[in-house]
């Protein structure tokens, strides 16, 4: 598959539908066992009508998985539906530098998406080929020596927003230290109870040093591999980071999957078409890019017919409430010159309410062809 063809190929046959849903009311210890089970860096949560993550790092600060919930540490992130774009869901990640999204039908979780998922994608784009990891690393790398203490490196981690450290020894590639294996490490089990529920026990708080829970066998290449080769690689090993090794041994930079799966935003067109929505704030709408992106996507396939619109202005209303839900009413203002298109939609969920609209603005711009204003001539006067 062409990178391109991928780009804006639909995401539905790699959404991960074996995903728990946790609520604001579970322990960390019961989402701490359903990642130590699946393997998953992030976990599912829903409450009152929001979606979002909790993820290794974020749980990193925890003394007792068992005494705390998961209320003061998830993220809202919104969700996205089966039929969206490759390349809209990279850039919401990218954008928003978060892991993974929910995946959202009929108003509730069907599965998620992450990075990993994504860049797996990606094993078949011979394109890759072409583009050489020196050009795509992070570097310079945070590294630490291999008798640093364990507290370091998880203080670096929540400083840094990093869950990737390189550990060296004599200035060479010793291991690597991530926040899995710090958090997995340092919660203990107190036996089994059901599926994706433990406990915890408190441990004296991080001792040790790096050396001691390190990968020592990392996933290491040189600058000379290509971003496909570490886009296979990662899959093969099943390793969450590969590191860039000079010839002596020394650190050169560190490629997870979310530098592999930014390529795909190379090919975003030119300056994209503004589209303001006013009449809700981010905190009550947090799909706001998803949605911007779904109403540019369908105005600029209506600029074939209407090459002039520049401008899109969305407002949006509340209409009535029934409990904790809102009815909401969209409107929709196409702009240009010599044109102007009203569209409008209304229901209780604002991304079904989005998609409703975008396929009336597509019936709305369909139906108009575009018609240049003609100029009248002005009749003059004999003689002038």
């Amino acid at each position: 598959m062409a990178l391109k063809e991928l780009a804006y190929s639909e995401i539905s046959e790699l959404v991960d539908e074996k995903v728990s849903v946790f609520s604001e009311e579970d322990t960390l210890a019961k989402v701490l066992g359903e990642l130590e089970k699946t393997g998953r860096y992030e976990a599912v949560v829903e409450s009152r009508n929001r979606f979002g993550l909790i993820t290794v790092r974020d749980m990193l600060s925890v003394d007792q998985p068992e005494l705390s919930k998961v209320q003061k540490f998830w993220r809202v992130t919104g969700g996205i539906s089966r039929s969206e774009r490759f390349i809209n869901v990279v850039e919401v990640l990218i954008r928003d530098n978060i892991r993974a999204l929910p995946v959202i039908e009929a108003g509730r979780v069907a599965g998620c998406i992450s990075q990993v998922e994504l860049m797996s994608a990606m094993s078949g784009v011979r394109e890759l080929s072409k583009i050489s990891v020196k050009d795509i690393m992070k570097s310079p790398v945070i590294t630490l020596d291999a008798d640093e203490r364990i507290a370091t490196a998880r203080k670096l981690m929540l400083e840094k927003n990093i869950s990737h450290v390189p550990v060296i020894k004599n200035n060479k590639i010793d291991g690597i230290v991530t926040a899995k294996m710090i958090l997995h490490t340092f919660i203990k089990p107190i036996g089994r109870q059901t599926t994706g529920d433990r406990m915890g026990e408190k441990v004296k708080r991080y001792s040790g040093s790096v050396g001691d829970i390190m990968d020592e066998h990392p996933y290491i290449t040189d600058l000379g591999a290509s971003a496909l080769d570490i886009v296979n690689g990662l899959a093969e090993t099943r390793k969450s980071a590969c590191i860039v090794s000079s010839p002596n041994g020394s650190v050169l930079g560190i490629l997870t999957p979310r530098e592999l799966i930014e390529i795909i935003l190379t090919l975003r067109e030119g300056e994209e078409l503004p589209v303001y929505i006013i009449g809700i704030s981010d905190e009550d709408f947090f799909e706001r890019g998803i949605a911007e992106e779904k109403v540019r996507r369908v105005v600029k396939r209506g600029m074939k017919m209407h090459p002039h619109i520049h401008e899109v202005s969305i407002k949006i209303s509340k209409m009535k409430t029934s409990g904790n839900r809102n009815r909401y009413e969209i409107i929709a203002n196409i702009i240009s010159p010599q044109e102007r298109f009203m569209a409008k939609a209304d229901g209780w969920n604002l991304l079904i309410v989005f998609d409703e609209l975008c396929r009336r603005i597509d019936r709305v711009l369909s139906r108009s062809k575009h018609e240049p204003k003609r100029v009248r001539a002005r009749r003059t006067s004999p003689g002038v």
